[in-house]
């Protein structure tokens, strides 16, 4: 019995150790028939819009590839909040996206506090009014020498304190957004108003009616619109081409911009190995265009320099580089990797990634050529 359940054990590792060498035999075969070129007849290369040349020497701007953002600064940008407690009365439309003016209400608050605040500014307009009368009316008594020397000193006093206490109060109720001179007058606010600090649009809204507020909620947050700036990444190793005033080319969603390096950062991120680069947009109409916060693609161009160069149409690109193609004196197509240095509307500064093989260069129809490469 034992010797039976070797045997077949024995014979399942043989048939497993022949099914793996088939394996292997079948994936070298498939590796060693990969297509390296291809051959194409006359109309083939008619269909496909092919035309040869060669690779030309021509002065081009290096590039600095980098990523980043769409930003504003601190002075455009606004996190809304009240310096007092209260419940919120009422509120206006407020969505994200939503345009608003500076000094527009946002919403209403009523606040007891509040209240009693206006009362006790009234209280001390009142006391400040009568310790002045009081105050000259020692002074009189006593250039006369028929009043207290103390008694002038306590009025003087008195009214010191209380003129601190007016213009305390008025510095406090200022702030709450109160007008002065309307309550002077005796006409006092249930309510004090939220308002837009800046021009801008809504990004956030944290109100709703009866719902009660502490000096610490952020209520509405907005983003300007004026002063937008693309804020850029950079890899330490390209730091030492930049300079200020640099050309920017960047691009989001389809749409594309132009603007200048203003601010280079002095400090690499330990995490990333980046620094960060300010670009200032070059027109309006590009800084309307693009939204705070939206990641753009980037090129920063940093210099001229000869480098191997074909037109647009030559090269397939593929993720940041691409193919170029060779037709050999054999009449065969060869693909050859290259690395994309720089490029224009026209042509496309590239750095083949082996040898270039002889032979004439495809300068239009590559895109058709990379469809039949990856088909084959």
């Amino acid at each position: 019995m034992n010797k039976r359940i070797i045997y077949q054990c024995i014979t399942l590792f043989f048939i497993g150790s022949m099914f793996a060498c088939g394996t292997k035999e079948t994936e070298t075969a498939v590796t060693e028939t990969a297509v390296s070129n291809i051959k194409l007849s006359a109309e083939q290369k008619q269909n496909a819009g092919i035309v040869l040349g060669e690779l030309e020497e021509k002065e081009m701007a290096s590039e600095v590839s980098c990523t980043g953002l769409v930003d504003v600064p601190p002075i455009s940008s606004a996190s809304i909040s009240l310096p007092m407690a209260g419940y919120v009365k009422s509120t206006f439309e407020l969505l994200p996206g939503k345009q608003v003016r500076k000094g527009q209400i946002l919403a209403t608050i009523t606040s007891l506090d509040y209240i009693q605040m206006q009362q006790e500014y009234i209280q001390a307009l009142s006391q400040q009014t009568y310790l002045t009368s009081e105050k000259s009316r020692q002074q009189v008594l006593n250039s006369e020498e028929v009043g207290s020397k103390k008694k002038l000193q306590m009025a003087e006093a008195d009214y010191s304190n209380v003129q601190a206490q007016v213009k305390s109060l008025g510095l406090k109720l200022e702030i709450l957004g109160c007008d002065l001179k309307s309550l002077a007058k005796g006409n006092i606010s249930s309510y004090l108003e939220l308002k837009a600090p800046i021009d801008g649009y809504i990004v956030d809204v944290f109100l709703s009616i009866g719902k009660y507020v502490q000096p610490t909620d952020e209520l509405v947050k907005m983003v300007g619109i004026a002063h937008k700036h693309v804020e850029l990444k950079v890899f330490e190793r390209d730091l030492g081409s930049l300079q200020l005033g640099q050309t920017i080319q960047f691009e989001a969603e389809g749409m594309q911009g132009r603007g200048k390096v203003f601010l280079i950062g002095k400090q690499v991120d330990l995490a990333t190995r980046t620094t960060s680069v300010h670009g200032h947009f070059n027109n309006e109409s590009d800084e309307l265009r693009f939204t705070v916060g939206q990641f753009i693609n980037a090129k920063i161009l940093v210099g001229n320099q000869k480098m191997k160069t074909i037109p647009q149409a030559g090269l397939a690109r593929v993720g940041k580089g691409g193919f170029i193609y060779v037709e050999n004196p054999q009449g065969l197509m060869e693909q050859v990797p290259v690395k994309v240095i720089s490029s224009n509307e026209a042509f496309v500064g590239v750095e083949p990634l082996k040898s270039l093989p002889a032979g004439k260069v495809v300068i239009s129809g590559a895109s058709a050529l990379e469809a039949i490469f990856a088909k084959d």
